[in-house]
């Protein structure tokens, strides 16, 4: 088998066709067992069969199932709730590779003619199965069509063979098939005497076998010409005669064989007629039985009901008491959890709220490093402008110098000697000395 555990494929169940085709003329049809869905792991998608395939399948076929007879000696195939609520199931199991004895027959025998009866005014379909769907299947439909139907075994068996796509197995079930020859036989004479019946009345045969001494006769010459017609003559009415004795004779032959048919096929009816009576009266034995029998369950399962309801009570209330303890645990773990979650929460609020601090007065410290450096390169723009304007007017000064020391070296008028003498006040541009330094607590309240 493939696979392991409880979901192994029964060996050799790939190799079979899911559903056969409908038994011509019956409502039979057969079909290996269906797969429930746990034994999808075990197989390719192209080889599943499940009951939700058969259903779909035959639907597809626009046929419908009206009973499912299970003939497996197990459950764990698939389980009754995977089928539709309005499609009937019955459980017969059989063992394999044994002939199903006369029981399992006559339980097979009393579903079939329950669903009939029950079905009469539609055509659904009886599904039969085992575990591939052959051997106790075929041994089953063959048997029902053979004992019920009064068909021949080999018919029964060719025709299920035909429209289940594989031919029986078992020797031993064939063979137990066609010994059942017997019940047969005077189900064909009546149905010979029914087409006899509804057929036109025997007509004479074309051809009469004839005398062989009349064939002599015609053979011989006569002694004259003149004896000749006269001859003739006798030998025609002879022909007629026996022609006429020989009808005669086959008219009384057909009559004599249609009282014997319809005496054998009262005989018949009558057969069946007890059989039938017999059957409805085992069928009622087997009811009542069945009745009596799921009463007994009933009542003895009602009572080991009320025995395990009461033993199961301080198991419960145990079971319930150690439940609320396990929840209690549960519910103080959790909340330990929660508490702790929540204290990692907040110190990560606090790690979090300390590092944008920490970044914040590094950036505070980073802007006042930047005024620093600014405010001191504004200083030194300023005292670097201040010595340029010294530097301008050391130079002016030095200039006007060489020029009165020009002038003075030339004769200038009387006149413009007092206004040619050296001024004591310097020019209002140039400063001599550096203005005084502010001190530090002034600068820093004009750099605030």
């Amino acid at each position: 088998m493939v696979g392991r555990g409880g979901w192994r494929v029964p060996e050799r169940w790939t190799k079979y066709a899911p559903l056969g085709r409908r038994v011509p003329g019956t409502r039979f049809v057969a079909f290996k067992v269906p797969l429930s869905k746990g034994f999808d792991h075990n197989l390719l998608p192209a080889e599943r069969f499940s009951p939700q395939d058969l259903i779909r399948k035959v639907q597809e076929r626009k046929e419908e199932l009206g009973l499912i007879i299970d003939l497996t000696f197990t459950t764990r195939y698939y389980g009754r709730e995977e089928l539709p609520p309005a499609l009937c199931h019955a459980k017969v199991p059989t063992m394999g590779h044994q002939v199903p004895g006369r029981k399992s027959f006559m339980r097979f025998r009393s579903l079939v003619g329950k669903f009939l009866e029950d079905n009469g005014d539609n055509d659904k379909l009886i599904g039969v199965h085992c575990t591939h769907g052959l051997n106790r299947t075929g041994y089953l439909v063959c048997r029902y069509l053979i004992e019920v139907e009064g068909m021949e075994p080999n018919t029964a068996i060719e025709l299920f063979n035909k429209a289940r796509g594989h031919p029986m197995e078992r020797r031993n079930y064939i063979q137990d098939l066609q010994r059942r020859a017997q019940s047969c036989e005077l189900k064909s004479l009546g149905s010979d005497l029914l087409r006899r019946k509804g057929s036109d009345p025997a007509k004479p045969p074309l051809a009469v076998p004839r005398n062989p001494g009349s064939a002599r006769q015609g053979r011989l010459p006569g002694p004259t010409a003149q004896g000749q017609p006269q001859g003739l003559g006798q030998r025609k009415q002879k022909k007629l005669e026996h022609q006429e004795h020989n009808h005669l004779e086959m008219e009384q032959q057909e009559k004599r064989k249609q009282n014997n048919l319809e005496e054998k096929e009262q005989n018949h009816l009558e057969q069946r007629k007890k059989k039938k009576q017999n059957h409805l009266e085992q069928n009622h034995l087997q009811q009542n039985h069945l009745e009596q029998r799921k009463q007994k369950k009933q009542n003895y399962l009602e009572q080991n009901n009320l025995e395990q309801r009461q033993q199961k009570k301080p198991k419960l209330q145990e079971m319930e008491h150690q439940e609320q303890r396990k929840q209690k645990k549960h519910d103080h773990v959790k909340q330990n959890k929660l508490e702790h979650q929540e204290q990692n929460h907040l110190e990560t609020e606090q790690l979090e709220h300390q590092e944008q601090n920490r970044v914040e007065q590094k950036k505070l410290k980073k802007l006042k490093l930047q005024e620093q450096e600014h405010q001191e390169q504004r200083k030194q723009k300023k005292l670097d402008k201040r010595q340029q304007k010294q530097q301008n007017c050391l130079e002016q000064n030095h200039l006007e110098v060489q020029q009165q020391e020009q002038r003075r070296h030339k004769k200038p008028d009387k006149r413009w000697q007092k206004l040619q003498q050296p001024c004591s006040v310097p020019p209002r541009n140039c400063s001599l000395s550096p203005r005084p330094k502010k001190k530090k607590k002034q600068q820093q309240q004009d750099m605030w």
